[in-house]
């Protein structure tokens, strides 16, 4: 079975057929496009994939801009970790990333495309719970009481792993990875490949949307906040 499934729908009160086909002559010059097949019905366009390389955004940013009134919203899961986006008149909309075991995410970059933190982090039997990455470092962690303990990263148990693994799949890649894909994607951003690094698709999100993205809670706030300041900043 695939481990990376997603679905793509357009629907809206307008001119579906001419989307298909302005979407089919981008997806034909579209040399990193993935191979997809068509489910539609009345009113609704629909598209699924089991990518390789990621979703076409590209492909269905470019249709949606010359099609604003049609509502473009991609769906997916990938080892675990699900997510969704809009695209409306040529522009991604990120939502908030679903993963399994109600972990919550907080990725910011510099301007430069530098991982400056991303963390996961789930709350079990009254700790905070986690994995942090930074450009150049990462660590477990167990957040309680105000107090910060890093784990190493070669010893962390089960739960540690799953809520890292969900998020390193859907949102990070390394230098120790050949990844000819994100290296020639960010070759053309001008983004310089550091040891630990978000994912093409993302990055090009968070550099539009403000550099940061968070899904942490208040229980979960406090716990990045520690790491800023005992882990990422220590000298």
């Amino acid at each position: 079975m695939p481990s990376f499934t997603a679905v793509v729908r357009i629907t809206g009160a307008g001119r579906l057929a001419d989307f298909r086909e302005r979407l089919r002559w981008l997806m034909v010059r579209d040399a990193d496009a993935e191979e997809y097949t068509e489910h539609h019905a009345p009113g609704m366009l629909e598209y699924r994939f089991a990518p390789k390389k990621g979703i076409p955004f590209p492909a269905f940013t470019s249709a949606s801009s010359d099609f604003p009134e049609l509502r473009v919203e991609a769906e997916w899961e990938h080892d675990g970790v699900r997510g969704r986006a809009l695209i409306e008149n040529g522009r991604l909309v990120p939502q908030a990333p679903e993963l399994l075991g109600e972990a919550q995410v907080d990725v910011t970059v510099a301007q430069d495309g530098r991982l400056v933190l991303g963390m996961a982090c789930a709350v079990q039997d009254g700790a905070v719970i986690g994995y942090a990455a930074g450009a150049e470092r990462h660590s477990y962690f167990r957040f309680r009481d105000g107090a910060l303990s890093l784990i190493d990263p070669d010893a962390p148990d089960e739960a540690l792993e799953e809520v890292a693994f969900a998020f390193v799949e859907e949102w990070l890649w390394y230098d120790e990875e050949e990844a000819a894909l994100e290296r020639a994607r960010y070759a053309n951003y001008g983004c310089e490949v550091r040891g630990a690094n978000v994912k093409s698709e993302k990055l090009s999100v968070l550099r539009e949307g403000g550099l940061r993205f968070s899904s942490l809670d208040a229980a979960c706030a406090p716990a990045r906040e520690a790491l800023l300041a005992q882990w990422l900043n220590r000298s």
